[in-house]
C-alpha cells in the first residue's frame, strides 16, 4: 500500500522513504519547492488560516531538503526549511528575508531492528498531513494542521515497529507548541504517545499530546496543554482512498475555564491518469477559541464558534519532478467573522490558487 498520506514524521517511524529520494554518498536526499498564486475573496484583508497568502500576488512560498542516513546501529533524520518573510526594518518599512532554519534533526540508536531510541529536534507524530507538500493531494494544509497539530520539540523519543502492522512511539520534550512553523520558547515537560499501523486497506493513526506550560515569566499562569489526534485511510483501489481525521486541543490556564477547539474533516481523492481530484470537508468547533489558544487574531475566526470549510482541487503532474495545483477553498462561519473585499463583515470567505510544487 503507497502511504500517500503518511506524515513525514510517520515515515521515519515505520522507516519507510519516498521513491523520489535521492542516495548520495549514502544519504537519502529530497527536497520541493513550491510557489502559487492566489486570489482572495477579502482582497486586502485578512483570510483566515490561509498560510499567509495575500491577494493576487505570485509568491515563493517555501522549500525543504530532506536527508535520511541509516547505518546498522545509528541513523539520522533532518530537515532543512527556507521560508521568504517579511521582516520590519529599523526604519519602521517592511522588507522580505530569507528565513532558513533547521527545523528537524533527529538521531537514532538501533538496540534491536524493532526498538530504536533517539535524540533531537523532533518533529511530532501527530498530524494527517504530511510535512512534505507534494506528498499531498491538497496544495494548502488544512486549519487543524496550522492551528491544532503539534509541530517541534527538543527531547527524546522511543520507537517500537514489530512489524507493518503497527509501531509505537513515547516522545518527551521540552516544549509544547501547537503549529508546524516557529517555537514556542515556555519551559514544559511535554509527553506525547502515539500508534499507526496498516490493517488491509487501512492505514490508521492515534495519538495523545499534553503536558503543562509554565509560562514565558514568573507571573504568566501555568497552562495544562493537551492535543488529540485520530485519522484512518481506506483505500478502495490504485485510483481511490477516502479519509477522515479528528484533531482536538485543549488550554488550561490556572484559576480559569479550559480553552477548546476540535476539527473533523473527510477527504476523497481519485486519480485519474496524470490528474489526481481531490475533495476536503473541515468542520470546525470552537473556531473562535483558535486564536485565544495560539495569543494571536492571525487566524481570524474570533466571534464564530463554527466554521466550514469545503476544499476542491485538481493536482496535475506536469512531470515526475513537477506538480500544478487548481485549488478552490470556501470558508462558511456561523457569525459574520470574515471580510469582503470591501471590509464588510460578512459569513462567507473564499480563496482560488494557482500552486506549483518542484520535487527531486
Amino acid at each position: 500500500m503507497k502511504r500517500n498520506h503518511l506524515t513525514i514524521c510517520l515515515l521515519g517511524i515505520l522507516w519507510s522513504f519516498s521513491a523520489h529520494a535521492y542516495e548520495l554518498g549514502g544519504l537519502a536526499i529530497q527536497g520541493e519547492a513550491a510557489f502559487d498564486y492566489n486570489y482572495l475573496s477579502t482582497g486586502d484583508n485578512r483570510y483566515p488560516s490561509n498560510g499567509g497568502a495575500l491577494n493576487d500576488q505570485y509568491r515563493f512560498n517555501m522549500a525543504q531538503i530532506l536527508v535520511k542516513k541509516e547505518a546498522d546501529e545509528i541513523s539520522f533524520l533532518t530537515r532543512l526549511s527556507y521560508i521568504p518573510t517579511e521582516v520590519t526594518t529599523p526604519g519602521g518599512g517592511s522588507t522580505k528575508s530569507s528565513f532558513g532554519t533547521l527545523d528537524q534533526f533527529e538521531i537514532y540508536y538501533k538496540f534491536r531492528p524493532d526498538l530504536k531510541v533517539g535524540f533531537g529536534r523532533l518533529c511530532s507524530t501527530m498530524g494527517f498531513e504530511s510535512a512534505m507538500r507534494y506528498e499531498n493531494v491538497f496544495y494548502n494544509n488544512t486549519v487543524a494542521y496550522g492551528s491544532i497539530v503539534p509541530g517541534y520539540g527538543e527531547g527524546l523519543r522511543a520507537m517500537y515497529n514489530p512489524g507493518e502492522w503497527l509501531a509505537l512511539t513515547l516522545s518527551t520534550y521540552n516544549r509544547s507548541t501547537y503549529n508546524q512553523y516557529g517555537d514556542d520558547y515556555n519551559s514544559t515537560k511535554t509527553t506525547e504517545f502515539s500508534a499507526t499501523g496498516v490493517l488491509g486497506p487501512v492505514l490508521w493513526f492515534a495519538g495523545y499530546y499534553w503536558g503543562t506550560d509554565n509560562g514565558a515569566t514568573a507571573t504568566d499562569p501555568k497552562l495544562d496543554k493537551s492535543t488529540s489526534n485520530a485519522w484512518a485511510t481506506y483505500k478502495f483501489n490504485d485510483a481511490f482512498s477516502f479519509s477522515v481525521s479528528y484533531d482536538s486541543r485543549t488550554q488550561k490556564p490556572q484559576d480559569a475555564s479550559t480553552n477548546y477547539a476540535q476539527s473533523i474533516s473527510g477527504q476523497a481523492s481519485y486519480i485519474l491518469g496524470k490528474h489526481t481530484l481531490g475533495l476536503r470537508y473541515e468542520n470546525i468547533l470552537g473556531a473562535g477559541e483558535l486564536d485565544v489558544l495560539n495569543g494571536t487574531t492571525s487566524l481570524g475566526y474570533i466571534g464564530a464558534d463554527k466554521v466550514q470549510v469545503f476544499s476542491a482541487v485538481e493536482k496535475y503532474s506536469l512531470s515526475e519532478n513537477l506538480n500544478m495545483y487548481l485549488e478552490y477553498r470556501q470558508d462558511v462561519a456561523d457569525q459574520s467573522v470574515l471580510k469582503d473585499r470591501n471590509g464588510d463583515d460578512t459569513k462567507n470567505a473564499y480563496m482560488i490558487t494557482l500552486g506549483a510544487i518542484a520535487k527531486f
